[in-house]
């Protein structure tokens, strides 16, 4: 079910922007089921209450009471609510950037953003430490509480669960068709892309290119560009554009085609959005 249809969900979304524009989730989720979908942030999510389930890697796992679930940049992941009961939990959206710099902090040399190679983390010292950042960075209190406690969060999380990332795999010989076909994409969001067009540009059949896309994304050609569209949205919406605007340049149907999307992708509104990172 995509979220906010069930009144009885709740969402809270904002932006703090003395830590470089983290974002920040609050969520009770009574029906939610989120599909396969990417971020272009680290994601943190601590759950208060409840169970949410997750799948990515090929992997399902279960967040429950004070675990932590982790999600790289660009990592495909789908998940939802799970048990029959109210699933809560307090999320964090930091930038690779925002990462970078606090692992050179820590290290005092120039480092690479961590690699984190368990989606469900059990630590609970670390989940009450994440959510008491959490709750001070929701309250707006002093600056430099909310510093401390959010840089003292992701430091320990880093020191205990990150890892260095994995070496790149070696591009195949669909590594150049598939980056044609998301360059393509990229040009034309607004447009209504067929399979043939794509599989012109990469200069493979429809079949195998679908294979190779996906072994190269982790997605479908349609979801990812559905992705692509979101991320677009999401940019726009930065920018001030209306939500009616923003979901014909961004290649939806109209408004509605757009906020059902972004529901169901990210658990907010195209307008929560937008309110927080005005």
């Amino acid at each position: 079910m995509v979220p906010g249809r069930d009144k009885q969900n709740r969402t809270k979304f904002w932006v703090d922007r003395d830590l470089g524009g983290v974002s920040l989730l609050f969520t009770e989720f009574r029906t939610v089921s989120f599909p396969r979908h990417v971020h272009d942030e680290f994601v943190i999510a601590v759950t208060e209450e409840g169970a949410g389930r997750c799948v990515t890697r090929g992997v399902s796992d279960i967040g429950t009471s004070r675990s932590i679930m982790v999600f790289n940049p660009g990592e495909p992941h789908a998940g939802g609510v799970t048990g029959g009961m109210i699933w809560r939990y307090r999320g964090l959206y930091v930038t690779d950037a925002a990462f970078r710099d606090i692992c050179e902090n820590i290290s005092e040399r120039p480092a690479a953003a961590p690699y984190f190679r368990d989606s469900v983390v059990q630590d609970t010292r670390l989940a009450d430490l994440l959510v008491r950042a959490h709750l001070a960075l929701e309250a707006r209190g002093a600056r430099l509480a909310r510093e401390s406690l959010f840089l003292a969060g992701i430091a320990s999380l880093l020191k205990r669960h990150g890892r260095p990332p994995p070496p790149s795999p070696k591009a195949g010989r669909e590594h150049g068709p598939v980056r044609r076909a998301l360059d393509f994409m990229q040009a034309n969001l607004a447009s209504d892309l067929s399979m043939n067009e794509l599989a012109a540009c990469a200069g493979l059949s429809p079949f195998h290119f679908i294979r190779c896309f996906r072994r190269a994304t982790g997605l479908p050609p349609h979801a990812y560009l559905t992705q692509l569209r979101l991320d677009h949205a999401r940019h726009l919406l930065g920018r001030g554009k209306s939500p009616a605007e923003v979901a014909l340049a961004a290649g939806f149907y109209d408004q509605s085609h757009l906020i059902r999307h972004f529901k169901r992708t990210y658990g907010i509104t195209p307008g929560q959005y937008a309110a927080a990172v005005a």
